[in-house]
């Protein structure tokens, strides 16, 4: 993760062996470090349910 705002986070990926700037949005505004923790948890969460 490069940043994080409270509209969305930057990441890099490797792609191919090549570094890729990646934008994911949130679906909703972050109101607090609070909710960007949350948020972060539940994603993580979502993904690990797909990925299987």
């Amino acid at each position: 993760m490069l940043s994080i705002d409270t509209q969305g986070m930057d990441l890099t990926a490797q792609v191919n062996g090549e570094a890729v700037s990646v934008r994911i949005q949130f679906d909703h505004v972050l109101a607090d470090a609070e909710d960007a923790h949350q948020t972060l948890i539940a994603m993580v969460k979502q993904a690990r349910v797909k990925a299987n």
